[in-house]
């Protein structure tokens, strides 16, 4: 069985836990507050090694998240995607798509 877990924070808290988000690499602000709670989750310590590997691409590389992580699952994907498109994704941009359909990023 699951639960969901909703709580209300003031507008100090959140902007707080977005900063924190940043620095200890998690995707948003719900994965954060999950690890914070249940400990870190495998997705989330994967996304953080996905961010790792990126930072480490020379300026001008183009990827797609497979060259970085094996078999990455969809969920990986989704958060990319969501913090590029947010601005949140610093120092990458999309790229279009592979000759599949894979979204392709730039590291810039």
């Amino acid at each position: 069985m699951s639960y969901r877990v909703q709580f209300t924070i003031s507008d100090e808290q959140k902007i707080k836990l977005e900063e924190d988000m940043r620095k200890d690499g998690y995707p948003n602000i719900s994965e954060l507050c999950k690890a914070r709670v249940c400990g870190d989750r495998s997705y989330a310590s994967l996304y953080k090694q996905l961010i790792e590997r990126i930072e480490k691409l020379e300026p001008g590389t183009t990827f797609i998240i497979r060259d970085l992580i094996d078999t990455p699952p969809a969920l990986i994907g989704r958060w990319l995607y969501q913090n590029v498109d947010s601005g949140e994704g610093k120092n990458v941009i999309h790229d279009g798509k592979d000759s599949v359909g894979t979204e392709r990023y730039k590291k810039i």
